[in-house]
C-alpha cells in the first residue's frame, strides 16, 4: 500500500503540472485526426482508394499493407516524437523528490528509501505508459473498424516503446540523482540518445583514431549504452510482423537499465538528507 500510494502521488503530481493531460489531449488529437481524415473504400475486402486529408494514395496497396504503414508511422513517431516528449516532460520528477522539505515529508514515514525512488520511478513510467497505451490502443481500434483488419503486433511496438522509454528514464533517475537537476538530467539523456545512433557507424570512426584503444573503447560504449537506433528498428519489425534479425540490442540494454536503476537506489541509499 505505501508503495501504491507513492505511485498515486506521483500520478497526482502529474495532473497538477498539467502534464498527463497535456499527454493525453494530443494521443486523442491524434486518434481524432484518423477518424475524420481517413477514408477508405473497401471492395470485396481491398482497398478501392485510400486518402488521407483528402490526397489520394498509391492504389498498388493492398488494405493490409495499408493499415500496417500507418500503423508503423504512428509507432516511429511515438518512438521518436513521444519518447522526446515524454522524457521531457518525466524529467523533472526524481530532482523535485529530492527537494528539502519534499524528501523530508518522505523520509519520515516509515517507508524505505528503495520503495521512495523505485515508486516514484515506477509511477514516472505508469504516467508515460497509460498514455502510450491509449494512443495505441484508440488508434488500433480505429483502423481495426475502418479496416476490419486487426494487426495485435501493433501492441507489441507499443510495449517496446514503453520498455524503451524505461531503460532511457533509469538513466535519467541516475543524472537526477547525481546532479538535482531536472536540465541537466534531460540534456545528458538527449546527449546519449542521440549519440547511440552514431556508434552503429563504429567501422567509419576507427578509421579516425590514432590507437587501437580507442577503438576498444567505442566498442565499450557501443555495448554498453542502450542501443536507440536498433531498438527503434525492432519496434518497426515488431509492428509489421516481420522476424527481428536480432534481439541482441534488446536484451544488452535491458541490463543496462537494469544496471542503472539498481546503482540509482544505491546512491539514493547512500545519500543524506
Amino acid at each position: 500500500m505505501k508503495f501504491l500510494s507513492i505511485i498515486q502521488l506521483t500520478f497526482r503530481e502529474s495532473f497538477a503540472k498539467k502534464t498527463f493531460v497535456a499527454f493525453l489531449g494530443i494521443s486523442t488529437l491524434i486518434c481524432l485526426l484518423f477518424i475524420f481524415a481517413l477514408n477508405l473504400d473497401i471492395v470485396n475486402g481491398m482497398q478501392s482508394s485510400v486518402s488521407i486529408f483528402g490526397n489520394e494514395i498509391d492504389k498498388t496497396f493492398n488494405l493490409d499493407k495499408v493499415v500496417i504503414t500507418i500503423q508503423s508511422f504512428i509507432a516511429v513517431l511515438l518512438f521518436t516524437g513521444g519518447i522526446f516528449m515524454s522524457l521531457f516532460a518525466t524529467s523533472s520528477l526524481i530532482p523535485t523528490l529530492l527537494q528539502p522539505g519534499f524528501i523530508d515529508l518522505f523520509i519520515s514515514k516509515p517507508v524505505s528509501r528503495t520503495e521512495i525512488l523505485v515508486g516514484r520511478f515506477t509511477g514516472a513510467v505508469a504516467i508515460v505508459a497509460f498514455n502510450i497505451l491509449y494512443l495505441i490502443l484508440f488508434s488500433g481500434i480505429i483502423l481495426s473498424f475502418k479496416t476490419g483488419i486487426w494487426n495485435w503486433d501493433y501492441l507489441l511496438g507499443g510495449i517496446m516503446i514503453i520498455i524503451v522509454y524505461t531503460i532511457l528514464f533509469t538513466m535519467m533517475t541516475f543524472f537526477g540523482i547525481v546532479s538535482k537537476s531536472g536540465p541537466f538530467s534531460l540534456m545528458l539523456t538527449y546527449l546519449v540518445l542521440f549519440f547511440s545512433p552514431l556508434l552503429l557507424q563504429r567501422d567509419q570512426i576507427y578509421a579516425l583514431l590514432s590507437s587501437k584503444y580507442y577503438g576498444y573503447l567505442v566498442d565499450g560504449l557501443y555495448y554498453f549504452l542502450p542501443k536507440t537506433a536498433e531498438l527503434g528498428n525492432i519496434t518497426r519489425q515488431l509492428v509489421g510482423g516481420l522476424v527481428v534479425s536480432s534481439w541482441m540490442p534488446l536484451w544488452s540494454s535491458l541490463l543496462f537499465g537494469i544496471f542503472m536503476l539498481g546503482f540509482s537506489v544505491y546512491l539514493f541509499q547512500k545519500r543524506n538528507f
